[in-house]
């Protein structure tokens, strides 16, 4: 936790030496306002002093006089600078907090854009916001606490313990009394407490995953209308919350009254000494303004010793946060980048190979670099000994059942996992050995489930060529079918869009990410299912569209719609993992298999009945068709009306 203290050190030490001249000025007020007090003890035991009046005090020349103005007028320079030391304290202190906090949420944020897939499937976004937040927090909070206000208990101890011995050895030696007390109280006390913390902060967790998902998923809610079930579902989690939280609540509850009981016996028992001291006037003796020091320095040093306990509760939740961020700060890639990693070869065709590649989720890192299941699960791949080469500038599709592990497999193509055996090769090169960033920089995807950022249409086409000219976002936006709707919104290209593209339909949002594929110029293009959110005629207008950007490019096309994959240069069929048929369309159908199978459904379906146009758009255009489903549907309307009667 400390390594955030690396780039604001000089500042720390800033905020310590303010801290230790603070404590320094302090002791020494306390000491001359004890000093005050004795001298004016003594004034009293003569009987010039007796008979002057305040005026005399304030403005004669009488030594005992000016000693006495001297001692008030340096007492209140000494809390005057008491104050300066405090505001500059307070300010350094926030200064180098708000650092810390900013060095330590960029650490996160930079380590959450580095960790592959695993690590996103591995831990909820409700645990990975909460532990940026609140765990973050903890341990920012602690570090600055352990820091200065451990370094202020023990310069302020240490300080009044010195000024008490100076006037009597044996009050300072009982001051210490409480201190082994407390230490034995506090260790037993923190093997109860870190449990609990724990328990909290997952119950956070628990209630921030349901925040997230319910907004996510708002439309489903709506949808389904389970607004209650939702609320008692979230009450269900804040209960939860709320239960253990006051668990811990009653633990420090308890815990509080014993560190003050403590600290008012010992604080009485001073005082006892103190007056016994005084009135038998053993050893070198005390007076009253010694008193006086006593009681400023005791109420100094029990109000420091009790932070003991704030900083025992800070550290519990510290230690349990500091664990959960430093599984986020200190994952390994799940892909790692080689040290010699090198650049994908310059102006090559997009040759790719997949050679006996065997994959499956749940991979963890071993020592010699790779991904392997972890011993303790049975290993279970998704994909069994895939192997093709594919030319460069060709066009494969990827067609197969659901859960046949399609998506998995160009998700291999990317590098967002590493296969358990076996290799994926662009132009020749195991994508092990290349730089992740000129790899994917290089092969471009329109996800299935499109993402949109908050921001204009324009800055989300050139999301991955930030930079870029409007000629070349508009040219993007009219290769994928995008244009003309754009130029329809309220300020065209400039339109701020909403959260994820909420204000576009589904298909205007999967033909920006489309466009938004097409601007990075890559090697390698991969749509997974891209054009699944758009209408026949859209897809084929953008298929048209993108013929002349894809050529020379190797595209992958994964598609249900045999319409989309028949002018593929190759077919792979993917069943339950392996490659079941590999082909052109015309080969695939001379086959007996899956691929047929749907081929014929799909085509039967959509083939059209005799003399109707082929299309479906200029089909209903025809009067004829219209008049005849008017005719239809007033048919209907006679059939219910003779079925009610």
């Amino acid at each position: 936790m400390f390594r955030f203290l690396k780039p604001v050190r000089w500042r720390a030490v800033l905020c310590c030496c303010i801290l230790a001249s603070g404590i320094l000025v302090e002791v020494q007020a306390v000491n001359l306002a004890g000093a005050t007090v004795n001298h004016i003890g003594s004034l009293q035991a003569t009987a010039a002093a007796r008979d002057m009046g305040m005026w005399r005090w304030l403005f004669s020349a009488d030594p005992d006089a000016l000693k006495l103005r001297y001692l008030i007028l340096l007492l209140c320079v000494f809390v005057a600078m008491m104050s300066v030391l405090r505001f500059f304290r307070e300010t350094s202190n926030m200064r180098m907090s708000m650092d810390m906090v900013f060095t330590i949420r960029e650490a996160v944020y930079d380590k959450l854009q580095r960790v592959g897939f695993g690590f996103h499937d591995a831990i909820s976004s409700g645990q990975l916001i909460n532990r940026a937040l609140s765990d973050l927090q903890n341990v920012r909070s602690f570090i600055q606490t352990a820091l200065l206000t451990s370094l202020d208990i023990v310069l302020g101890v240490t300080g009044y313990i010195i000024l008490i011995a100076e006037k009597n050895a044996y009050v300072a030696i009982l001051a210490l009394v409480p201190l082994p007390i407390w230490t034995l109280y506090i260790l037993r006390f923190s093997k109860k407490v870190q449990p609990a913390a724990k328990a909290v902060l997952e119950a956070e967790d628990r209630s921030i995953q349901v925040v997230t998902e319910n907004i996510a998923g708002v439309h489903v809610i709506k949808a389904f209308a389970t607004e209650k079930q939702e609320v008692a579902k979230y009450q269900g989690a804040l209960t939860n919350f709320l239960t253990r939280a006051l668990s811990r609540i009653r633990m420090f509850a308890n815990f509080q009254p014993v560190i003050r009981s403590i600290a008012s016996a010992s604080h009485l028992s001073l005082f006892l000494l103190a007056g016994i001291i005084i009135i038998l006037q053993k050893g070198r003796g005390m007076n009253v303004g010694d008193l006086m020091i006593l009681g400023g320095a005791m109420g100094a040093i029990l109000g420091r010793l009790q932070q003991v306990a704030t900083i025992n509760e800070q550290y519990q939740n510290a230690i349990v946060s500091a664990r959960r961020l430093w599984e986020v700060l200190t994952a390994p890639p799940t892909v790692p980048e080689r040290p010699d990693a090198i650049p994908l070869p310059k102006n090559g065709p997009g040759e790719v190979r997949f050679e006996n590649v065997v994959f499956g989720y749940g991979a963890t890192k071993v020592s010699d670099g790779t991904n392997a299941a972890d011993a303790d699960e049975p290993r279970k791949p998704v994909l069994h000994d895939i192997s093709f080469a594919v030319p460069g500038g060709s066009v494969v599709a990827i067609v197969g059942p659901t859960g046949a592990g399609k998506s998995t497999l160009v998700n291999l193509l990317a590098r967002f996992y590493d296969p358990w055996q076996g290799r994926v090769l662009i132009d020749g090169v195991d994508l092990r050995d290349l730089s992740l960033h000129t790899l994917r920089t290089q092969v471009s995807l329109v996800f299935q489930e499109t993402y949109l950022f908050s921001d204009t249409v324009s800055a989300n086409i050139a999301y991955g060529r930030p930079g870029i000219s409007q000629g070349e976002i508009e040219s993007a936006a009219r290769l994928a079918q995008a244009h003309e709707f754009i130029e329809k919104l309220s300020q065209g290209y400039d339109t701020q869009l909403g959260e994820r593209g909420t204000n576009l339909s589904g298909g205007q949002r999967q033909r920006l990410a489309i466009a938004r594929a097409i601007v990075t110029n890559p090697r390698v293009m991969i749509l997974d299912d891209a054009t699944a959110a758009v209408d026949p005629e859209t897809e084929d207008l953008i298929r048209r569209g993108m013929r002349l950007t894809l050529f020379g490019r190797t595209t992958f096309v994964i598609a249900h719609r045999i319409s989309t994959v028949k002018s593929a240069d190759l077919v792979l069929v993917l069943e339950h993992g392996r490659i079941t048929q590999m082909g052109t369309h015309e080969q695939l159908m001379a086959q007996e298999g899956h691929y047929r199978e749907i081929a014929d459904v799909q085509l039967a379906s959509v083939q059209p009945a005799k003399g109707e146009e082929p299309s479906h758009m200029k089909r209903v255009q025809h009067n004829s068709v219209v008049a005849a489903g008017r005719r239809a549907a007033g048919h209907v309307k006679d059939v219910e009306m003779d079925t009610a009667g």
